[in-house]
């Protein structure tokens, strides 16, 4: 199972309701560990072989096909973006989806890009052509949502574990962040995560 952010899941687990839509759902961890807790969840992803190794787990994973979910108005309590949006060309189009699905409202998690890693010059773009599409800051983000919801509040939380930095980094960068790590060279403030509760339709 891919690795969880525990703090991820008790972000959901305070803010959500009984039903879960879980949008980008990797390969289940977060859904599967979610609907441990008690809650009833469905996933979607784009990507046919992460939504094979959901279902391995148990997870009733589905395939989207980055149009329209295949779900009606206010179906679900809430949907879940849980470090997705920053992997997408689009994202309006898929928070204009959950903001469609969900009656009691959407919430998102992104890594917090305000700051590169100390004196070190890494460009993002050096990450664009490996994962990552999309860099937020607390006020870029706040505007995509507004776009979206009409108003949504974003808030900046703790540093992400050092020892998630997998969940954030290309996997070539991840041999230098662990040497800058090291020699303390790494700022945190890069790590620190942006989430977001967005209002009910």
């Amino acid at each position: 199972m891919e690795q969880v952010d525990y703090a991820l899941v008790d972000f959901v687990q305070q803010h959500a309701g009984q039903t879960v839509l879980d949008l980008g759902c990797g390969l289940g961890g977060y859904s599967k560990v979610l609907a441990e807790r008690g809650f009833d969840v469905r996933a979607f992803d784009v990507v046919p072989e992460y939504v094979e190794r959901a279902r391995e787990l148990g997870v009733p994973a589905e395939l989207y096909d980055g149009e329209r979910l295949p779900l009606p108005d206010g179906s679900v309590d809430t949907a879940i973006l849980l470090e997705v949006i920053e992997h997408l060309e689009d994202p309006v189009r898929l928070l204009g989806e959950a903001h469609r699905v969900a009656r009691a409202g959407v919430l998102v998690t992104t890594p917090n890009c305000t700051q590169s890693f100390g004196r070190v010059p890494i460009e993002f773009s050096h990450m664009l052509d490996v994962d990552h599409r999309q860099f937020f800051t607390q006020a870029s983000l706040a505007a995509l949502l507004d776009e979206v919801f009409g108003s949504c509040e974003v808030e900046q939380v703790a540093p992400i574990d050092r020892n998630l930095a997998g969940l954030v980094l290309p996997r070539p960068l991840r041999p230098l962040y662990r040497w800058l790590d090291r020699f303390g060279r790494a700022k945190p403030q890069y790590f620190f995560r942006l989430r977001a509760r967005a209002p009910a339709r």
